[in-house]
């Protein structure tokens, strides 16, 4: 199936709040640059290879390999620090819609990217060192007829991986390797954004 895009406005503007959800950090994870800190550079690479604000979801930069991947609404795209392409990924069965929170993109402690689908409970894992795609079909946990994906995806301090629904009003804990998700109870209910700013309980 070929990838369908519905509509892509302009930069998504996911922000992983990282410092304002208790018990979240980059412990042990590669530095990584959203668009919305995006630098001239990162513009710059961008424009050098094509693809322009309005033909990417994400910017991640991976400062211990010198890699630097998009997210695009096409494929994703990962550069060395002298800005020359390594690879280009398709990732199957992938689509996105304009009407929800856009698809995010993170990278684990090996350097691979994980990406997230906002129509299906879908999520993508892009190896940092062969590049091969696992698909993983996400069953959320007391919710199995819910037909929703994932927005904003962030790892909590202890590795866990957090995503925010992209209708943006719950959140997640992902454990991947099972293929599967738990409802977090939280105190306040996420705010109506695409961003993670809602507090994780202690």
């Amino acid at each position: 199936m070929s990838n369908r895009i519905f509509s892509v406005r302009g930069w998504a503007t996911l922000l992983l709040a990282m410092t304002v959800m208790a018990g979240c950090g980059n412990e042990g994870k590669p530095t990584q640059s959203s668009m919305a800190d995006r630098t001239g550079s990162d513009i710059a690479l961008l424009e050098k290879h094509g693809t322009g604000e309005r033909d990417a979801f994400r910017i991640r930069t991976d400062t211990t390999r010198n890699r630097v991947w998009v997210l695009g609404p096409d494929d994703v795209r990962v550069y060395d620090a002298a800005k020359r392409p390594i690879r280009r990924i398709i990732l199957s069965n992938w689509s996105v819609a304009h009407f929800i929170c856009a698809p995010d993109m993170v990278l684990d402690g090996s350097g691979s990217a994980i990406i997230s689908s906002n129509l299906p409970a879908w999520l993508w894992r892009i190896d940092a060192d062969s590049f091969e795609v696992t698909q993983h079909e996400i069953s959320l946990q007391g919710k199995e007829q819910w037909d929703i994906g994932f927005g904003a995806l962030a790892f909590a301090a202890d590795g866990t991986l957090v995503a925010l629904t992209a209708s943006a009003n719950s959140l997640w804990k992902i454990d991947l390797a099972r293929a599967s998700a738990r409802l977090i109870e939280l105190y306040h209910p996420p705010l109506k954004t695409c961003a993670l700013t809602a507090q994780l309980p202690r």
